[in-house]
Parts: C-alpha cells; structure tokens; sequence
C-alpha cells in the first residue's frame, strides 16, 4: 500500500474499509455483494452504526477475510479455506484421516522428516 492509501486498522470500521480498498471495490460494489446500501457501508467504515454485526460472516467472505480479524485485527484467524478442511476432516472415516494427516504432512512448508 502506498502512504497515501496507508490507513489505520484500530476499529472494525477501518479494518473493512482496508479490506475494501485493497480488494479495489468501492462502497456500492461491496454494499451490491452484501445486498445492503452503500451508505451502510460508509456508516460501517466510519463506525457510526452497530448494525454491522449482523452482516459479519458474509462481509468477511466477500472481503476474504475472517470474522476474527474484521471484529479484533486478529490475523491469526483461521480462514476459509482452512475452516473447510476442519469440516472435510471431520466428515472422514479414521483410516482417511489417518492418510489424510500424512498427505498434510509430506505437502508442509518445512523439511523437517515426518516420524514413520
């Protein structure tokens, strides 16, 4: 981001309107994904409504990010993506999780030699 596009992150407000700007959407774009106004948005942004909480969930999915992160800046939030491989998992019988883990553990970042 560029200085002048550099914003603060302090409040949910700003951390949408972040999402939003790094995203290259503007306020009637996101207020057409969430089915809301655009003034809702601009409300949001500057934190002057709490009527954002109901939206949370589909805000965070449009802005690909987490309800973690939008609600308290927490960045460690697990996404999308890593929420639907919980499910998947869960949904295993434990034999296919079993080889599930192992297939994890040969596709990680680091080298380190998986325990036979």
């Amino acid at each position: 981001m560029s200085a002048k596009l550099r914003l603060s992150e302090d409040t949910v407000g700003d951390r949408i309107r972040t999402r939003r700007i790094a995203a290259n959407m503007t306020q009637d774009v996101l207020a057409a994904l969430l089915g809301v106004s655009r003034s809702a948005i601009a409300q949001w942004e500057s934190n002057r409504t709490g009527q954002v909480r109901d939206h949370m969930e589909r805000l965070a999915k449009v802005l690909k990010t987490s309800v973690g992160y939008l609600i308290g800046g927490d960045e460690g939030s697990i996404s999308e993506d890593e929420q639907l491989l919980i499910r998947l998992y869960r949904t295993c019988a434990i034999e296919d999780r079993r080889v599930l883990l192992i297939t994890a553990r040969r596709f990680r970042r680091d080298s380190t030699p998986t325990p036979k």
